[in-house]
């Protein structure tokens, strides 16, 4: 446990003018402040290097599982309960009226689902849930080596639209708004550009190409892998999660350094301290990527961009783009380096919705989702979007 107190406003902070360093006793409150810092420091390396600040805060907003198979689930987020208070003489019960249409938060491969919910005061399903919507949370399990045959085709043809029939049957509503990030994005869109669904009434994006070929070095080694890919897969299985770690850490290049750097700077400050140990403990609890399901992501979307050109099919199903007629929202990451602006802003000329909005949002890739700004800049505007529709 975090040495009480916990809050920077218990301790001196930094005055921000000359006039006010002075009222605070000129060199020597500055000297007094370098040593909270210090102190402060020291305290909060011992906690962070030890448990953690914030590792076991996530995933842990109220929910219950309302569908089970194998390694498949759907969590539904409990909604807020009323409250009671008296005026006068009388009991009077609020409680927040849910908006008709369900959310159903769809991960990417990877990744596991507290992305959506990385802790109590920064969290994505918690801000939906206090904007009135009822939340659905998608939960791909972890693949071992019993998943190594799973396909995209499961995922777009059974995973998937089996968890949207859930979340129907339990809301019990006629249709519900899908939103992904990055690959979960994607599969709301091949969802969509498959089965034509009229049940899902909005899509929201978050970091999901459709441009294959505009990202990057990523784009290059998946044309460079789509030719060995198959026996170097099939000696290695499942991509292990070591392995997706460190790819991410290696695509962020500089990045990996100076976020060190900001950490021994910022130190001190335990709430600079709580984002950084959340997403940096996240960034190091990837999962497998199922091996057959990866050699299609690179050999037919990242490398032959089937999605884009309309050549993807599932089964007897082909993914049509022009297909998606519902209203669809796209947020970008400006310094996103996977999934690149120009890589997700295509999404603007392939899709058949008339009511399509792009938006271009501070953050990187994982920023985008979860980043500090990610609540002013891609939560709550998404809130607003949906419940104008």
């Amino acid at each position: 446990m975090l040495l009480s107190p916990t809050r920077m406003s218990d301790f001196p902070v930094e005055p921000r003018t000359h006039s006010q360093r002075r009222r605070r006793g000129g060199p020597l409150g500055l000297a007094r402040l370098a040593v909270d810092r210090m102190v402060l420091s020291a305290v909060h390396g011992f906690v962070y290097a030890t448990d953690g600040v914030s590792r076991a805060q996530r995933g842990t907003a109220r929910k219950e599982t309302v569908f089970q198979r194998g390694k498949l689930a759907l969590h539904h987020v409990l909604p807020l309960e009323p409250f009671e208070f008296e005026i006068g003489t009388e009991r009077v019960s609020h409680g927040l009226e849910l908006h008709p249409t369900p959310i159903v938060l769809v991960p990417p491969l990877m990744v596991r689902p507290y992305i959506f919910d990385l802790r109590p005061d920064h969290s994505m399903v918690r801000t939906l849930r206090k904007e009135g919507f009822d939340v659905y949370v998608v939960d791909f399990g972890v693949p071992d080596e019993d998943d190594e045959e799973v396909r995209l085709d499961d995922y777009v043809l059974d995973y998937v639209p089996t968890c949207i029939d859930e979340a129907l049957r339990h809301s019990g509503r006629p249709q519900v708004s899908i939103a992904g990030y990055c690959m979960g994005g994607i599969f709301g869109m091949l969802h969509l550009g498959a089965h034509r669904d009229r049940r899902i009434k909005n899509l929201v994006t978050i970091g999901s190409p459709v441009a294959f070929d505009e990202m990057g070095i990523i784009s290059f080694l998946s044309v460079l892998g789509g030719k060995v890919i198959d026996p170097v897969m099939d000696v290695m299985g499942n991509v292990p999660s070591e392995l997706v770690e460190l790819g991410f850490k290696l695509l962020g290049g500089p990045k990996m350094l100076t976020r060190y750097v900001d950490l021994v700077t910022n130190l001190w400050d335990y709430e600079f301290l709580r984002g950084f140990d959340s997403i940096s403990a996240w960034g190091s609890d990837f999962i497998p990527y199922p091996r057959e399901a990866f050699k299609q992501m690179v050999k037919e979307l990242a490398a032959g961009d089937k999605m884009r050109r309309g050549e993807l099919t599932f089964g007897d199903k082909r993914v049509d783009l022009k297909a998606i007629e519902c209203p669809v929202l796209a947020f970008a990451g400006k310094t996103d380096d996977i999934a690149t602006l120009s890589a997700t802003r295509a999404i603007l000329e392939h899709l058949g919705s008339r009511d399509l909005e792009f938006r271009e949002v501070p953050g990187g890739h994982i920023g985008v989702v979860a980043g500090s700004q990610a609540e002013q800049a891609v939560w709550r505007p998404m809130a607003e979007w949906l419940r104008a529709r």
